[in-house]
């Protein structure tokens, strides 16, 4: 830490952090656009300048290192002339189209419009109009709203690892491009999108679906591998519409890929929301009963996955079925967290930030011991034996081979497996509750509740509470006239 002076008031700043950062901890803001604290400084969009004490001119705030006892000065008369000069160049071939923008109300322009710009535009030529191109996949790109800052080329540059886009032309007539023929069609366009400080670059998996101040937004943890990205979640009418990326700089997560950001369909459509038996719906009452009974007749039993559930849960669920053994008169459950090839090996990446284990909590239930020492692969060779004959699975597939008169199903949707089970029942989905994941790098991250489930949805381990009650409900005794 060092001491530094902002506008003449002595604050005590992180010397490893960039200067923009560094001043923003201890409340004072310099705008920006070009500037990310994960990529390379470029000073492009000449929009962080300020007034170095002992320096003539305006230097660029993003590539000015933290010194002891500097000063500078981010509110004089000089600075302002010079920040609305740069708003001024930037908005005079700008369309005013912020009404059908989907980046309005989080657009870095219209916030340096406001904070900095002068009001007035000397700006009576025809703005240029260049037509909108379709460059990904996923991904449209409107040039006349770009302010070519170049963040998107740096990000696939130096983060994808890949170069479609460059700049191109000179001047006026400057725009970024593809650079090949092909569109893009990498795991982060959502990313490119989302780094895009004003609405040139979008996605057409989220273009016109809502505008963002309709959201109610909550902090919580990609669910979509086991990196465990930060997120905040975009809810509206009680359906979850977007992730946006929450910027962690202690862990250096800055970014979301495409997996984990639109994999968002299955919290809103094809819910499970009632019991079923054989694939048709019943009721709790006489699920839960039937699963009772099954528990009590079955010589051993067996739980299969756990990894999509929070901590919380998986600790609960744990306790239930060591009570319900217990009960049971010591009856043997083996549980086994990991069902797949990625679960069970050292964390394979498939590009920098995805990896191979789509499971956002594995490290999480290894941590609390579900684990066996046969694995999955023994678990199963016992069910087809006949030395396990029943089986529970939580929000997975049904292994290969595994009667399904043997299976009974938690799930949050109606899968396959929930239809070809003997018995299911509906739980929540993570995002329904607040609870905590551990990333493969054993960090454990809280997250919020951010929809709303319906009534008498229960979490996987309400559910275990109440078979466990049945379990253990005891017969009222006849009482009646002698």
């Amino acid at each position: 830490m060092v001491k530094i002076k902002i506008d003449g008031v002595e604050y005590e700043v992180d010397e490893k952090k960039n200067l923009i950062d560094a001043t923003k901890e201890v409340g004072v803001e310099i705008p920006y656009f070009c500037y990310h604290p994960a990529l390379s400084i470029v000073g492009m969009c000449r929009m962080c300048l300020i007034e170095i004490e002992g320096v003539p001119r305006l230097q660029a705030a993003c590539n000015t290192p933290v010194k002891e006892g500097m000063g500078i000065i981010t509110k004089s008369d000089r600075v302002k002339e010079a920040r609305a000069g740069t708003m001024e160049f930037l908005l005079a071939n700008h369309p005013l189209d912020c009404p059908v923008c989907d980046k309005a109300g989080e657009c870095r322009l219209q916030d340096n419009a406001f904070g900095s710009g002068s009001g007035h535009s000397r700006f009576e030529f025809e703005k240029r109009n260049i037509p909108q191109e379709e460059i990904g996949t996923n991904l449209i790109i409107n040039h006349n709203r770009c302010i070519v800052c170049y963040r998107c080329v740096r990000f696939e540059e130096e983060k994808v690892g890949q170069s479609n886009l460059g700049l191109f032309e000179r001047g006026n007539h400057s725009i970024i491009g593809l650079a090949k023929s092909e569109p893009i069609d990498h795991n982060y366009q959502g990313a490119l999108a989302d780094i895009c400080p004003v609405g040139a670059l979008l996605n057409n998996k989220t273009l016109f679906k809502s505008r963002v101040w309709w959201y109610k937004s909550h902090k919580s943890v990609c669910h979509g591998c086991s990196t465990g990205c930060n997120v905040t979640t975009n809810v509206r009418d009680n359906k979850m519409y977007r992730y946006m990326v929450r910027e962690n700089y202690d862990q250096g997560m800055f970014f979301l890929c495409d997996k984990g950001r639109f994999d968002l369909d299955w919290m809103n459509e094809n819910r499970l929301h009632s019991y079923l038996e054989a694939g048709k719906p019943s009721t709790s009452k006489e699920v839960i009963s039937k699963i009772a009974d099954r528990m009590k007749a079955a010589k051993s039993i067996a739980v299969l996955g756990g990894a999509h559930e929070s901590n919380e849960t998986l600790d609960s669920l744990k306790k239930s079925f060591e009570s319900i053994s217990r009960e049971l008169g010591g009856k043997s459950i083996q549980w086994e967290s990991r069902v797949t090839d990625a679960q069970n090996k050292d964390t394979e990446q498939v590009d920098f930030l995805l990896t191979k284990d789509y499971h956002p909590n594995t490290k999480g239930a290894v941590d609390l011991g579900i684990t066996t020492t046969s694995g999955i692969s023994g678990i199963t060779s016992a069910i087809k034996s006949g030395a396990i004959d029943l089986v529970i699975v939580l929000k997975e597939s049904i292994p290969e081979g595994i009667d399904p008169s043997k299976v009974i199903v938690f799930d949050t949707n109606l899968t396959d497996a929930a239809k070809s089970a003997s018995l299911a029942a509906p739980i929540q989905i993570f995002a329904e509750s607040a609870g905590s994941f551990t990333n493969k790098n054993g960090l454990k991250q809280n997250f919020e509740q951010s929809i709303n489930p319906i009534k008498g949805l229960e979490t996987a381990a309400g559910v275990m509470d109440l078979i466990f009650q049945k379990l253990t409900e005891k017969a009222e005794a006849s009482v009646g006239n002698r």
